[in-house]
């Protein structure tokens, strides 16, 4: 608390009411709100101002009130009030802070030795509502006692705008705390004012002709009793530290024309010492470096500007108390910045994000979803969505249906509700139709909701790719034979039959059991794998001219001698490879056009209609979980020729097939012996080949509501709140299974088991370990 000094008989006490309020000379102000009755205000009638105007102690008058309203009307009655002539030049020094820190006695000590000009109370109240201003002629200043902050108000941002506004117009601010520790509140306020003088004030104090861009000198007047003021060392001095605070906390003080601190500390038994901030406050009055002294009118004028520039009401919101980032679910939505309003960890709940405020649509985010307007007018909400084909269609009648009316809108109650050529003309958009459209929030980090027409595409691919997969499986063995009885009737006299080659000449492997394809050597006639018969020369013994395949024996005899006729069996006559020649001729032509023509805009398609969570195939050369490297069996041999394969790892026969999960529907797929096609689990996205990806089931989650490929990695994810029926489930032998992918994936023996309820509990019998079980033993988690 302020100590007050008693021997002085002669001056009146700082914290006494004032006389002339005794006497009851000024009737207090009316107009105020009932929290604040007991404070008498200086009323501004200008005969009662002048029957006072020469009392010693009744030098301060209201300049403004709590409502942003000037209580002065003209530059003339302003100076009369100051009891200034119009040609004086006076500097302005303004005094902010906390209420209760004392800032009306420090400015009645400093500038008027300690006489009240400026009231002071010892209630709970505020004694300082709105600006008070005084004349301090000896030294030429305006003094402003200002409305302290933190106060009780309704009006926080009104008085914040007002304190703002007198901060601007004055040429030296003192900022009055008497905390024993600088608080941050000190830190926010310098730094809105200066950010406030840098954006709007120095613009507008510009167009009046004040061509000063600074703002002014600020000095921090700390005073503490049990804590240690700041203290300057060679190495940091005191302004330095207030500086990295205000960087601290992402505030500026480039608005101010120099920052200066004066810390003091005061026993609880002594009066404060205001020697020190005396001696900094007359280098800054006499300092006209930066401010220069102005006219009365000067000031006013300014104060007028700025007042009626930034005037108006400021919408005052409650802030409230209840710290609701510190509970609720921190994901906002990517379209509106709106924040999930459910309490966090609701998803391990089971309950998808949810915002009672409506969405803005963004057309990047697709964030619509259709209503079937039947079943909303009788009192549900069915979510529909565009398909390319209706989920009861096989692939060809589905493929034959979209090519001929188009895309498809189905109801899972109302059927087929719309089609987009239903009729040769007037056909309308859904949206006019059949449908509401509802504007849905897109989550952060994935929506709870996925579109089902977001892979309608991909199904259609996939069902036509199957479709040509079982075409092509069931006319393999008659078209192979026909092929290979087609080659032999052009094939040269010296080659050998296709029916007659069983091994690869050089390497002994079998054609039929590895899916190698058989190539003749140009040489000697001998049937060879790709691998063993790279090299390309001329044989012109054979009527090659040109540079054609030969085996590698083949190759060293022309290199060391060209005109040799390698192979044991002679050439008839130079007619013997025409027909092969011009058969190889069309066949290369139509291969090249039939790759650009069909295969690029084919892979083109693929790319175009996958997901956009599939791994490409670029970056997936292996099996994400067995890590076996696709391709067919010519380019696995090639692989392994080159030494990026192992024999044991990546050259297998896939003749035996693990059999797939019991329980679950699955795709028996015919593939060539040796071969390792890239599949694309519609779970993680990963690329992983046949044997890893038996498992056939929905991903209701991705969009897939129907059976797809799913990863055996994934379907071992123990699912929650899902039921298998159990006449569905069989006994499963003994298989190897994987849990996990990656680097940890270990392949562990899975027992016999119901492998319905092994997927949907998440329990595994097994001889190894596992990360689902502690027990090396045989044990259920």
């Amino acid at each position: 608390m302020l100590k007050l000094d008693s021997t002085n008989n002669n001056q009146p006490s700082i914290m006494q009411p004032l006389p002339f309020f005794q006497g009851g000379a000024l009737k207090p102000h009316l107009d105020r709100d009932n929290d604040f009755n007991s404070i008498p205000f200086i009323t501004t009638n200008e005969s009662e101002f002048v029957q006072n105007e020469y009392s010693p102690n009744n030098r301060s008058f209201l300049f403004m009130d709590a409502n942003e309203n000037l209580q002065i009307a003209t530059p003339e009655l302003f100076c009369k009030k100051l009891t200034c002539n119009s040609e004086d030049k006076i500097k302005v020094i303004s005094i902010f802070g906390n209420t209760g820190d004392g800032k009306s006695h420090t400015m009645n000590h400093v500038f008027f030795s300690g006489e009240p000009v400026f009231h002071t109370s010892t209630d709970q109240s505020s004694c300082t509502i709105g600006v008070y201003a005084a004349m301090q002629h000896d030294q030429g200043v305006l003094c402003l006692d200002t409305e302290g902050l933190l106060g009780t108000t309704a009006k926080s941002n009104k008085r914040m705008r007002m304190l703002l506004k007198i901060l601007a117009i004055s040429d030296i601010v003192i900022y009055r705390t008497r905390a024993p520790r600088l608080h941050s509140d000190m830190f926010e306020f310098l730094g809105t004012a200066s950010k406030a003088f840098c954006l709007h004030f120095t613009q507008a104090l510009q167009t009046m002709g004040n061509g000063n861009t600074l703002g002014p000198a600020v000095i921090i007047f700390h005073e503490t009793q049990h804590t240690k003021p700041l203290e300057s060392t060679v190495a940091e001095s005191a302004e330095d530290k207030l500086r990295n605070n205000f960087a601290l906390l992402n505030l500026e003080t480039n608005a101010f024309s120099s920052l200066r601190y004066v810390g003091i500390q005061t026993p609880a038994d002594k009066q404060t010492n205001f020697s020190k901030i005396n001696d900094v406050l007359r280098l800054e009055i006499e300092n006209t470096a930066v401010r220069s002294p102005r006219k009365p009118a000067v000031v006013f004028q300014a104060m007028k500007l700025l007042n009626q520039k930034f005037a108006g009401d400021i919408i005052e919101k409650a802030i409230n108390p209840f710290p609701e980032q510190y509970f609720t679910c921190p994901v906002h939505c990517e379209s509106c910045s709106r924040r999930c309003q459910r309490s966090m960890g609701h998803m391990s709940d089971g309950e998808s994000h949810f915002n009672t405020h409506p969405c803005n649509y963004q057309h990047q985010y697709e964030n619509k979803e259709y209503l079937c307007k039947k079943c909303y007018n009788n009192g549900k909400e069915t979510v529909v969505s565009i398909r390319a084909q209706s989920q009861t269609d096989s692939a060809l009648s589905g493929l034959a249906k979209y090519m001929w009316k188009g895309d498809v809108i189905e109801c899972p109650y109302c059927g087929e509700i719309y089609r987009a050529r239903q009729y040769w003309y007037g056909n309308k958009s859904p949206e006019a139709s059949v449908v509401r459209v509802q504007v849905v929030h897109v989550w952060k980090g994935g929506n709870a909701v996925v579109r089902g027409n977001a892979h309608s595409a991909q199904l259609m691919l996939d069902g036509v790719h199957y479709l040509s997969e079982a075409i092509t499986n069931i006319s393999a063995p008659s078209a192979k034979a026909l092929s290979g009885w087609i080659a032999d009737k052009v094939a040269p006299s010296y080659w050998r039959c296709n029916n007659e080659i069983i091994l690869c000449h050089a390497c002994k492997r079998n054609f039929e059991k590895t899916g190698m394809p058989k190539h003749h050597c140009r040489g000697c006639g001998e049937g060879f794998c790709h691998t063993c018969s790279q090299h390309r020369a001329p044989v012109p013994a054979r009527g090659w001219l040109q540079p054609v395949r030969v085996c590698n024996d083949c190759y060293q005899q022309l290199r060391r001698k060209s005109d040799i006729t390698p192979g044991s069996k002679p050439t008839n006559d130079e007619g013997d490879v025409l027909v092969r020649k011009y058969g190889e001729t069309i066949y290369n032509t139509i291969s090249t056009v039939a790759a650009v023509a069909i295969e690029y805009p084919k892979e083109i398609l693929k790319d175009t209609a996958r997901p956009f969570y599939w791994v490409p195939d670029a970056e997936s050369p292996c099996c994400f979980i067995c890590k076996d490297v696709f391709g067919n069996a010519e380019e696995l041999a090639l692989a392994q020729h080159a030494g990026r394969l192992s024999v044991e790892d990546n050259i297998k026969l896939r003749s035996n097939p693990q059999p797939p999960f019991a329980g679950r529907t699955t795709n028996s797929e015919t593939k060539a012996p040796g071969e390792c096609k890239r599949h694309h689990c519609r779970s993680c996205g990963q690329a992983v080949c046949s044997d890893c990806s038996k498992t056939r089931m929905p991903v209701p989650e991705r969009g897939w509501q129907m059976d797809v490929r799913v990863c055996d990695s994934c379907a071992c994810m123990p699912k929650a709140n899902t039921s298998t029926d159990s006449s569905s489930a069989s006994a499963v032998p003994s298989e190897s299974i994987h849990i996990g992918a990656g680097e940890d994936m270990k392949r562990l023996t899975c027992h016999s088991v119901n492998t319905s309820n092994h997927l949907n509990s998440g329990s595994y019998q097994h001889t190894g370990t596992c990360n689902d079980c502690e027990d090396p033993k045989e044990s259920t988690e």
